[in-house]
Order: C-alpha cells, then sequence, then structure tokens
C-alpha cells in the first residue's frame, strides 16, 4: 500500500503520531494445548454494547492465523510491576520458544492464558477481520473480564509514528 505522505512530511509527521499514547498488553490464546502470545500496544474499545474492542496485529505475525473468526483470546492489561511479563514478549520471537516460561498464571480464563499479576484481563471472540494497511485490525466481542490489582497501567509513547 502506498503513501500519501512525501518524505518532507512525513519527518515533522513521525514524531507527532508516534506521541499517540497507548496501554501495554498482551494477547494471548490457547490452541491445541498450545499457548500463543504477542505484546500489544494498538488496542482501543470501539463498542458499549456489545462492549467490543479492536487489537491491530501486524500482518506477518505468527499469531494471526490464530485469530481466525470465532476463535477465543485473552487481553492482560499489564501494569507497571510487570515487566518480567512485559520483557518475556518484548523480545524477537523465536521458534519453539516458551514465552510463558516462569510467569505465573491464573486460572480466571477458560479460554485463554491471564497472568496471574497483571493489572487486569478481557476474554475475548473475534468477530471480524480488517486489513489496514500492514496490519489487521481484530474486531472482537468481550465477554468477560476482571481487574485483578490496582497498580498503576503501563503507557507506551513511540518516537517514531512509522515503526515501534
Amino acid at each position: 500500500m502506498s503513501s500519501n505522505v512525501d518524505m518532507a512530511n512525513k519527518e515533522l509527521l513521525s514524531p507527532a503520531l508516534g506521541r499517540i499514547s497507548s496501554g501495554v498488553y498482551i494477547a494471548t490464546l490457547e490452541q491445541a494445548g498450545e499457548k500463543h502470545g504477542m505484546l500489544a500496544t494498538w488496542i482501543i474499545q470501539v463498542a458499549f454494547n456489545p462492549p467490543m474492542l479492536a487489537l491491530s496485529v501486524q500482518s506477518h505475525r505468527e499469531i494471526l492465523p490464530y485469530l481466525s473468526v470465532g476463535s477465543k483470546f485473552a487481553v492482560n492489561a499489564l501494569s507497571k510491576n510487570n515487566m518480567d511479563i512485559f520483557k518475556a514478549f518484548a523480545k524477537p520471537f523465536q521458534a519453539g520458544e516458551d514465552r510463558f516460561a516462569g510467569l505465573e498464571l491464573s486460572s480466571k480464563s477458560s479460554a485463554s492464558p491471564v497472568f496471574a499479576t497483571a493489572l487486569s484481563y478481557l476474554d475475548c471472540v473475534v468477530k471480524e477481520h480488517v486489513v489496514a494497511g500492514d496490519h489487521t485490525v481484530i474486531l472482537a466481542e468481550v465477554v468477560a473480564g476482571e481487574v485483578l490489582n490496582a497498580d498503576e497501567p503501563m503507557l507506551h509513547t513511540r518516537k517514531n509514528g512509522f515503526h515501534y
């Protein structure tokens, strides 16, 4: 997909676009006894009734095929005290690596891994995919969730609006 932004404007736009702050989340799911997860900062509530959210996933990500319509996943909101979880998912994915190793999981969700020390979790069901440039936006209905502690949320602000 081509961009309408010329190079001169891109240099000005990049830091401004990067200043859109977001929370820090780990999207998780389990299929056929195998756990999958990804660090996500592009998540937003998009509807009240039914409650829905949008999760933006880079189109080449390994987890995308598991997020098919009808599949279930959880969103784990991280707090500033969840650096162990953040570090486990912030590093590049390596085939065969268990990113969940050493991290305490809760039995709160019946469908997806939930971190026991996460700020909160939301159980979601994928309803639709929308292609958005080099990302796929997953529209999902939130079917359950709970606040797990009162810690301060972890926030993320990028310096560059054109890459992570």
